[in-house]
């Protein structure tokens, strides 16, 4: 075996169609079918949670290569009628606009922006008919498109003297000339970005066109015009929308570029309906609409898809949908790199190659090595025959030991005889000591000088976070290192046998150090939320260590009120761009105090804990803190040793004058 089949992470809007067909996972469709139905959708997630492989659906090669291949396609029968097109913001030369300042008022170049979107989306428009048009029949009458000379030449014609192009296409004589001309148009853009052309096209600026409107009347056109019969939707895909945050303009805040493409939203057209792709932190809390003090509102404007909500674990485990779906994708990349998996299910590969990992049990043995004794430390004021009761459970069973160390340091040791042991109280108590064996391994871990070992199926799935980018990360990095050892393994029985577990744990140290790295090199404040999670896991890593009695077995998060939160609007702003980002996973829960209030809670992301010896689930309630206390832990990981201001308001983010604009 000489080649890692998770080597490519990014596959999403690389792939050709073909290979589409083999990889894509249609386990998330049918959470996902707002997508294939009228009106407006906004589908969010993190990098690597899908967004993209579900647009693609929506692309024609793509329908076409399902046929070919004799698949059948992921979206149900009765949602197949309409047509797509649309462009990837990454990819086309929309994000040029970064390159060079078109002269003139903001607002201006804001309009010119849309009317290069609008001449790229037409273009896919009448590119995706074609496509179905060429395939024949079957394509014709499942997606409702025919087109026949006599309706060519009407919709140039009726093209041509519409004034929604402000006169840019008069004079063309057949629609082949119009696709000409809407190229011609978008190369210009192209060039003058590029900087071939000295100066802007002055006949574009004549002829500007408002973001949506000519993709609506060329679709209402081929309507009336029955190219599209009357049934048939339009969902025009616009993919990579944070891009357009990111884009330079030479000066602070001159165009909304985000803005234009909210605008086609805002008009709710019942002709044409919009897919966008975008990462949470970009879609979150913008909404502006070009050329409106309104904002675009939820199931007003548009229907929302968080990706990220519906992969992450929730407190009933059998609705969490993340494990099929990782199973399923797991196995689509082996026979797309070329393993041998016919008949094999994707849990079973999983299972095969991960196993049930190390028993709790085990992994305190493991830890303490030869000298169990220090896996407990035991209080000197304890009677002798208890002391060397402990003693003697620590050799061989280290876990316990620690486990009746905190029992006797919560509960004392009286009325414990060590002489009737057949039933340990904290063996007996099911769920105290459910949740307290995570934290009690990373203390036997650290009292021994060990790193804590992650491996198993579920160790690999947990850590994932719900996010399929960096389950097949943890994938790639185990595979590097099983090729590392050079264990021989031919692609046939690669996967007959488990990988040793001290194999996985060093591929999840190395994915998860890979990861926290990674976060300097995200867009947004990332060095400063770097440092904040650095701070964060470090603090909270030492504080479960040190906590002898594990009273606190949740405390790997931390927990504020909504109503101490608001007070501090720049620290909530910038909680939300970690969260957003997926540096911290967010949470709303209901305080278990008499109060009961709202709250939100936050944890490192899982894929981080490795790098902190802090365990992944999530037991008791975390820390409570105040906002306060969150502001100084920021201040702090940003090299503010103290903070010489007084009151909250005057002290919250002085660093961050730029936040909440």
């Amino acid at each position: 075996m000489s080649s890692n089949p998770f080597f490519e992470l990014y596959v999403g809007d690389r792939i050709s169609s073909e290979e589409f067909v083999t990889v894509f996972s249609p386990f998330l469709v049918k959470h996902a079918e707002a997508l294939f139905v009228p009106g407006n959708v906004v589908v969010t997630g993190m990098q690597g949670s899908g967004k993209s492989m579900l647009l693609s659906l929506l692309k024609p090669s793509v329908r076409v290569q399902y046929a070919k291949a004799r698949e059948p396609f992921p979206v149900p029968p009765r949602l197949r009628r309409f047509i797509g097109a649309g462009v990837n913001l990454a990819h086309s030369n929309a994000v040029d606009f970064g390159y060079r300042k078109i002269p003139g008022d903001p607002a201006e170049v804001s309009i010119l922006f849309g009317d290069f979107l609008n001449y790229a989306i037409c273009l896919d428009v009448f590119e995706s008919v074609q496509t179905f048009l060429k395939e024949g029949p079957q394509f014709a009458d499942e997606t409702g498109v025919r087109m026949d000379p006599e309706q060519r030449i009407e919709l140039a014609r009726s093209l041509s003297r519409d004034e929604v192009w402000s006169g840019y296409l008069e004079s063309c004589n057949g629609l082949d000339e119009v696709i000409s001309r809407m190229r011609d148009r978008i190369s210009s853009y192209r060039r003058y970005l590029h900087m071939n052309d000295k100066e802007f096209d002055g006949s574009i600026r004549a002829t500007k066109t408002a973001m949506g409107t000519p993709v609506s009347r060329l679709v209402e056109l081929m309507k009336r015009l029955e190219i599209l019969q009357e049934n048939v939707n339009v969902f025009i895909h616009i993919d990579q929308y944070e891009e357009l945050a990111n884009l330079s303009t030479g000066s602070a805040a001159e165009t909304d570029y985000r803005a234009v493409i909210n605008r086609a939203l805002a008009t709710r057209d019942p002709l044409v309906s919009y897919r966008i792709g975008s990462r949470g932190y970009s879609w979150n809390g913008h909404g502006y609409v070009l050329g409106s003090g309104a904002k675009l509102e939820e199931e007003r404007d548009y229907k929302f898809v968080n990706l990220d909500e519906k992969l992450r674990r929730n407190e009933n485990v059998r609705t969490w949908i993340f494990p099929g779906f990782a199973a399923d994708v797991f196995a689509r990349r082996l026979n797309h790199s070329g393993f041998d998996i016919s008949g094999k299910a994707g849990a079973t590969l999983l299972g095969k190659l991960f196993g049930e990992g190390i028993s709790s049990t085990e992994k305190a043995r493991i830890y303490a090595g030869k000298n169990r004794q220090k896996a407990v430390r035991i209080e000197p004021s304890w009677p002798e025959p208890i002391r060397i009761w402990l003693t003697w459970l620590a050799d061989s069973d280290p876990l316990s030991a620690r486990l009746g160390e905190a029992w006797f340091l919560q509960k004392g040791v009286q009325g414990f005889d060590p002489s009737s042991t057949e039933q340990l109280p904290w063996e007996t108590k099911q769920w105290w000591k459910k949740e307290r064996i995570d934290v009690a391994l990373a203390q036997i871990a650290s009292r021994c000088q060990q790193r804590p070992l992650w491996s198993g199926e579920d160790d690999i799935i947990q850590l994932s976070g719900g996010n399929i980018l960096t389950f097949l990360s943890l994938c790639q990095f185990v595979w590097d290192a099983l090729l590392q050892v050079g264990e021989p393994r031919s692609e046939r029985d690669a996967l007959q046998r488990k990988v040793e577990d001290e194999i996985q744990a060093i591929g999840v140290m190395r994915a998860s150090d890979h990861w926290l790295k990674k976060v300097s090199q995200e867009t947004g404040r990332s060095g400063d939320r770097l440092r904040f999670v650095k701070t964060v896991g470090e603090m909270l890593s030492r504080d479960l260590l040190q906590d002898r009695k594990l009273s606190n077995p949740g405390h790997s998060g931390f927990s504020v009120a909504e109503e101490d939160l608001d007070q501090f609007p720049k620290l909530q702003l910038f909680l939300q761009e970690l969260s957003d980002y997926g540096n911290l996973v967010q949470l709303s829960h209901t305080t278990k105090e008499k109060d009961r209030r709202s709250r939100q809670k936050w944890y490192l992301n899982p894929i981080f804990c490795p790098q902190f010896r802090l365990p992944f689930k999530r037991h008791k309630e975390p820390r409570y803190v105040r906002a306060s206390d969150v502001n100084l832990w920021l201040l702090r990981a940003l090299g503010k040793t103290s903070d010489p201001l007084t009151t909250d308001s005057e002290r919250e983010l002085p660093l961050f004058p730029h936040l909440g604009r």
